[in-house]
């Protein structure tokens, strides 16, 4: 393909494209293969795995070719990532740059940002709100003047392009997650954005938006997204998570409830006839009264526990059965704007029926319990598989980017999850000088990780490493728990030297905990799942990265166990088969926050002693990018930046 290797050349070569854009530009090859690779892949129609370590300029080294096939073919590529940094870097920073280079090629390269409907302002909801605030001096009133002007006239729409902040409850009162227009308006934003969606050569998503298009895709043939030719994921270590719980089925009593009352909400039920109103009424009656006999049944069989893996069927024929009925005699009355809320109701039952069925041995099956007798029946692949082979991979071709997705040099595992069986294959290494910047500490007095007297070393620990660095700090947990036991434990010790302690709660506001890392040298964060990956802090604001223990998966989640079951089933090791890769990933992807940039330098400590004492501790140092090691923590000051 020699016109694709030109192009490149004139795209990212010496005195090309982009060093007219960017000032200091010098080419770099890793860059130059990425676009190379992905570039062949699309024309040949092939998958491609590839791993570029970070400093590689992947997002453009794939942004460039994918945007050249897709203007030159009349094609349209998907571009998901999973963290929303990476997503405005892309719509803001990245395509506007390749915008400018297909024009110096005589080309018009058009992209489109979309998400979910909730991130967007339904125009008929914020009119009527509108409306009625004008006759009002409130402080929400004028938020919602302030709201309607900048959507009326800037046609600004999504959430997260106000500037300004919205208070969840009114926002939930205006967004087009659900929208009571039964024509849509003109002024619609979310029929403005599938236009401009159509006439996009790519489309830029994240991971869950894409997957919940694709569920809908595979039910009815048609999603929110326009036909696609190819997919590129970004931060694909995250696409199996992410995969696994958005096809997630749950069922349980509110969900059912909450569905009926919005279906009996409905205006179009007052003109009815009493007696449909009553034979209505009791087809709803029945039904939640064997559905609570069946909950009640299956709560009874949990024995007290959270949750409990399900290995047979549930009998819930008559439970569907009479919702079918229910379903099947309102859609005969022709009532007007209720269909959506008898689609739900459908799709509800269909899931309650899935999960019964217990037929399929690639997904999971279980129950849980919350509070008194409240009672859940869920169902989820186990893998990606289970759900992408078929719908995905065979469709179109698949380019899955990550700085971490192989496992012990070869991508087997991860493609063996994701359902690739045919793929091209790109291996590139960071441009960081990790072996003079980085020292990789496992100290030699660190007890068993699961002993009664490991937080508190852990903490003390932590007090010690802050004598070094002197804030700039990044301690990463395995579970909220452990994570909270060692901040009450250090807590006083920051507070009494004048450092700033931030610990990650659910809901918190995560992009602003980085900011202050990056702004306050004198701050310790300690954070759990999200903050393993997408925490990016260059320069000398982050110079210790603590790991506290090696992130194996928690045996205590109902897919892990049964993934656990599964292996051990057929007579596989489950510890060499998935906790251990699964481990790997993410350990790389918690290893990645310290190097940002080539200005980057300092210490990852690790203080699970599983490093020395397990003979896989040599495996996972050799899987890691090559580094000084020691165990003895004062080694930190050959390392840390003066």
């Amino acid at each position: 393909m020699i016109w694709l290797e030109d192009f490149i050349e004139r795209a990212l070569g010496n005195g090309g494209h982009l060093s007219k854009l960017v000032q200091g530009y010098i080419p770099r090859a890793p860059q130059v293969l990425i676009a190379s690779k992905v570039g062949q892949a699309l024309e040949e129609g092939r998958h491609l795995m590839a791993e570029a370590g970070t400093g590689t300029g992947k997002s453009l080294g794939y942004l460039i070719p994918a945007a050249q096939w897709a203007v030159a073919n009349k094609k349209t590529v998907v571009v998901c990532t999973h963290t929303i940094p990476l997503m405005t870097q892309i719509v803001n920073i990245e395509l506007p740059r390749v915008q400018q280079i297909l024009k110096m090629e005589n080309h018009n390269l058009k992209y489109q940002l979309v998400k979910g409907k909730a991130h967007y302002a339904c125009y008929k909801k914020l009119e009527g709100l509108w409306q009625e605030s004008l006759r009002s001096n409130s402080q929400e009133s004028k938020m919602i003047q302030r709201i309607f002007t900048k959507v009326s006239k800037e046609k600004i729409a999504d959430r997260a392009a106000f500037g300004f902040d919205i208070d969840d409850p009114l926002w939930n009162r205006i967004s087009a997650s659900s929208c009571p227009a039964i024509k849509k308006p003109d002024n619609c934003m979310i029929e403005d954005l599938k236009e401009k969606m159509q006439k996009a050569h790519i489309i830029v998503t994240n991971h869950a938006f894409f997957f919940s298009d694709l569920i809908m895709r595979k039910k009815t043939g048609n999603g929110s997204l326009p036909p696609y030719d190819a997919v590129i994921f970004d931060e694909a270590h995250e696409l199996e998570d992410v995969c696994c719980n958005i096809f997630e089925k749950e069922v349980n009593l509110n969900k059912f409830e909450q569905l009926f009352d919005f279906f009996f909400k409905r205006e179009a039920l007052n003109d009815l006839d009493k007696s449909l109103q009553l034979e209505l009424t009791q087809l709803r009656q029945s039904f939640s009264q064997k559905l609570d006999q069946l909950y009640a049944a299956v709560g009874k069989e949990m024995e007290n526990k959270a949750f409990k893996l399900v290995n047979e069927k549930i009998d819930v024929s008559e439970v569907c059965s009479i919702l079918g009925d229910f379903i099947e005699r309102a859609k005969s009355l022709k009532m007007k704007g209720v269909s959506d809320a008898l689609d739900r109701l459908f799709e509800s039952n269909d899931d309650l029926d899935f999960i019964g069925e217990n037929a399929k041995k690639s997904w999971a099956y279980w129950a849980t319990v919350r509070g008194r007798g409240d009672v859940s029946l869920h169902a989820a692949p186990l893998f990606p598989k289970a759900v992408l082979a078929n719908g995905l991979f065979d469709k179109v071709p698949v380019v899955l980017a990550s700085a971490t997705i192989s496992t012990n040099g070869t991508f087997s595992f991860f493609a063996g999850r994701c359902g690739v069986k045919e793929y091209d294959s790109l291996m590139v290494g960071s441009p960081f000088d990790y072996e003079k910047k980085t020292m990789i500490i496992c100290p030699d007095d660190a007890p068993e990780p699961d002993s009664p007297a490991f937080l508190d070393y852990a903490a003390e620990k932590l007090q010690e490493v802050l004598m070094y660095s002197g804030g700039r700090m990044l301690v990463l947990f395995t579970s909220f728990d452990a994570m909270n036991q060692v901040a009450r434990k250090f807590q006083q010790h920051c507070i009494d030297r004048g450092y700033t302690l931030l610990v990650q709660f659910p809901g918190c506001d995560r992009e602003n905990i980085i900011l202050q890392l990056k702004t306050n040298p004198r701050t310790i964060v300690l954070g759990c799942t999200s903050f393993w990956t997408g925490v990016d802090v260059a320069g000398d604001a982050l110079t210790t990265l603590v790991i506290v223990k090696l992130p194996f998966p928690q045996p205590n989640e109902p897919l892990i166990q049964a993934q656990i079951a599964l292996i051990e089933k057929a007579n596989r090791n489950s510890f060499v088969d998935y906790m251990f890769p699964k481990m790997m990933i993410k350990l790389k992807q918690g290893f990645g926050r310290l190097n940002r940039s080539v200005k980057c330098q300092g210490a990852v400590i690790i203080l699970d002693s599983r490093m020395r004492s397990k003979r896989y501790g040599k495996t996972v140092l050799k899987s890691l990018p090559k580094c000084k090691y020691s165990e003895r923590l004062e080694d930190i000051v050959q390392i840390l930046p003066v």
